[in-house]
């Protein structure tokens, strides 16, 4: 009897660890509410769009002001096209990858410290609180699921490599400006290859011609 009863208890930890077992988001759309506050109170207010597809992501910012940026990103190829428009002509910028990568420099290999447990509800998500730890010594705290983790490494520019998916966060750019990021969907379902590709009234041009046409 206490072998089969500890066989039994086996295969319920088992069955349960495969339940809760992290996902890896390969392929659907995360949804963010953004919020943008300039130095001089100016405040907008938008949507930033994930759209993921094995190692195909695009990201879409669309703001209260017109504001719209565009990123095609392809891991697979190491290509990345920035979308402009400029002058009434529209413009696909070809990026370097390796730039890109570099730029997230500072925010690698970041530890996480202080951890909260299902801290607080966000958006009919359970959410873990804690306090990103990067190696230049600066913090941000930061709500997020590790029901799922980013295919990608480059997914997020702050968080590289997390094992988790970003829920709520806020941080302060170069310019002074405060962004406020809150997840309003996370939906994992397929995705049309056709959402990736280069409109084709768009111009495909190199990021030192595109510099020529913004002097």
């Amino acid at each position: 009897m206490p072998h089969k009863l500890l066989v039994f208890l086996f295969l319920i930890l088992l069955h349960g660890g495969y339940t809760h077992a992290q996902k890896i988001f390969t392929e659907g759309t995360i949804v963010y509410k953004v919020t943008l506050a300039s130095a001089g109170q100016k405040e907008f207010t938008g949507l930033y769009t994930f759209t993921i597809k094995g190692s195909q992501i695009k990201k879409e910012l669309k703001l209260s002001n017109g504001y719209q940026d565009i990123v095609l990103l392809n891991c697979g190829t190491s290509t990345i096209y920035s979308l402009q428009s400029r002058n009434n002509r529209k413009y696909a910028i070809q990026l370097s990858m390796n730039d890109a990568i570099k730029s997230q420099g500072k925010f690698t290999a970041f530890t996480i410290k202080n951890e909260e447990k299902n801290s607080k509800n966000i958006s009919g998500f359970p959410a873990d609180k804690g306090q990103i730890n990067y190696a230049d010594g600066s913090v941000a705290e930061v709500y997020y699921t590790k029901d799922w983790r980013p295919s990608q490494a480059i997914t997020f520019e702050r968080f590289p490599d997390a094992k988790f998916i970003p829920l709520y966060f806020t941080y302060t750019d170069e310019q002074g400006m405060v962004m406020t990021f809150e997840v309003k969907t996370i939906e994992a379902g397929p995705i049309e290859n056709a959402v990736f590709r280069i409109p084709a009234d768009y111009k495909m041009i190199s990021y030192e011609e595109y510099k020529e046409l913004t002097k």
